[in-house]
């Protein structure tokens, strides 16, 4: 499962401002008045990440899950099992940041590894589940369309924030990238029967945080 989260940083910003001033003369001959105008344009920093549905700067409340069904003759044979669900076909989802203010920083966390909910059964750990970064269909005006780069999971018995996020390097001050990520199961194991994470309680969660200095 897949949590999708928007981060909009917006200062507020100052209405825009005209200072002006007035210049009066008396003569009997050719005269000249000026005046000037000061104009001051505020721009505030803006922050926007969308792993999966979304709509391009707007929050939403929607979370995709990313669902991995094995079959029944398959389970553990080591043939990888691609994922269903996201706004993509094949377990794949949408990855869009936009950024004013510098280079941002992609990272995710989890609470641990993937629980049946079981007491005494096996987890799965992230490690089980890759991730292929692609470009998308159709690229978004202004945007560039290129692989991004997934932040590994934290496979640790406890979860926490990747072990090392990634970067997109801003150009002229501005971040624009999209790509995609598609998921997909090693099936390297043999498990119990079940459903593993699908809940906060049982791990199934995974939070993208983008950030910026």
């Amino acid at each position: 499962m897949k949590k999708l989260l928007v981060i909009v940083a917006a200062a507020g910003a100052l209405p825009f401002v005209a200072h002006a001033e007035s210049n009066f003369v008396s003569d009997t001959g050719a005269m000249t008045a000026s005046a000037r105008l000061d104009f001051v344009l505020t721009v505030p920093k803006v922050l926007y990440l969308q792993v999966g549905s979304g709509v391009p700067y707007l929050d939403s409340a929607t979370v995709d899950i990313i669902n991995f069904t094995i079959p029944a003759g398959a389970v553990g044979n080591g043939t990888a099992v691609p994922g269903i669900g996201g706004d993509l076909p094949g377990g794949g989802v949408t990855v869009r940041v936009m950024g004013n203010s510098g280079s941002v920083s992609l990272t995710n966390a989890t609470t641990g590894p993937l629980s049946s909910g079981v007491a005494g059964n096996p987890t799965v750990p992230w490690s089980a589940i890759a991730v292929a970064a692609g470009t998308l269909p159709v690229t978004s005006a202004g945007y560039t369309n290129a692989a991004i780069s997934h932040p590994p999971f934290n496979t640790g018995p406890a979860g926490g924030s990747s072990t090392a996020p990634t970067v997109l390097t801003a150009s002229g001050g501005l971040v624009r990238q999209e790509g995609s990520w598609t998921f997909s199961y090693a099936n390297a194991v043999m498990l119990p029967s079940g459903t593993y994470g699908s809940s906060p309680s049982n791990n199934g969660v995974v939070t993208y945080t983008a950030s910026v200095p």
